[in-house]
């Protein structure tokens, strides 16, 4: 179980331009939440909108980060035998794909919104958005909806991972695939013992990533007495321990879903 694990780092060693994406797109929402955050700030909290373009345009951003991601880790992994060097992925099946995460994480986010609201000082409305927990009495009673969110954030975190890669892993090989084969595909590739652990240990290593993400997000990691730059401290950390663990996790996956691929291949 540890060969694909060894084997990741030794890919990214080799390819740091893996990391490089990533970066640049925890650069870009680090220089947006610090333009959102100030905003507030200076409007007493009031909500502030961004105009829909910008919106957009970070979503297609986002978008075409993953795209190119997806195609980098695609070649770095060309060592195990991927058949169809010069077949492009496909944008459409891939774009539908990542918005139907994005719609998946933004109805999380909402929920998420929601229990921080419960939690924030309801006299300053600005701690809506950059409040965290300090009292351990809260940090007890928010571990069970912590859980729901933590679990649900990272069940949806790898399964679209799974289904991006998988396609992608379709698409090379030349094989029959739709929007739906790949989830087949990741239906089939269960039967294997040996892929099953493989996608529990990588799921493990995600859930501890999502248990992170939910602490650095609402609760004051650092002792920060000024609410804003606690709240973009953390998020700087945050934003910089996701760019590092996205590379490995679809290199990971690809080399797991690649070996799942040839095992159906031999039978």
């Amino acid at each position: 179980m540890a060969t694909y694990f060894k084997e990741s780092l030794f890919l990214l060693s080799k390819n740091p331009i893996l990391f490089l994406l990533p970066l640049v797109g925890s650069v870009i929402s680090i220089i947006v939440e610090v333009i959102f955050t100030i905003e507030l700030y200076y409007n007493n909290g009031n909500k502030v909108f961004f105009p829909n373009i910008i919106l957009f345009g970070l979503f297609f951003a986002g978008f075409i980060i993953i795209y190119f991601q997806l195609d980098l880790s695609k070649k770095s992994v060309r060592l195990t035998a991927l058949k169809n060097n010069n077949r492009s992925i496909g944008v459409l099946e891939l774009f539908t794909i990542y918005s139907i995460y994005s719609l998946v994480l933004f109805f999380m986010g909402g929920y998420e919104g929601q229990v921080r609201e419960t939690y924030s000082l309801k006299l300053d409305p600005f701690s809506l958005y950059t409040f965290k927990i300090t009292g351990y009495h809260d940090i007890i009673n928010i571990i069970p909806t912590g859980v729901v969110i933590i679990l649900l954030s990272t069940v949806a975190s790898f399964s679209f991972g799974a289904w991006l890669v998988q396609y992608v892993v379709i698409t090379e090989q030349n094989m029959p695939y739709g929007i739906l084969m790949p989830l087949r595909r990741l239906g089939h590739n269960s039967v294997f013992k040996e892929i099953r652990k493989n996608m529990l240990l990588l799921f493990l290593v995600m859930l501890v990533t999502s248990i992170l993400d939910f602490v650095l997000t609402n609760i004051a990691v650092a002792h920060i007495s000024n609410t804003l730059e606690l709240y973009l401290y953390q998020f700087v950390i945050l934003s910089i321990i996701d760019s590092l663990y996205a590379p490995f996790f679809l290199v990971w996956l690809f080399l797991i879903l690649l070996s799942g691929s040839l095992s159906l291949a031999k039978r």
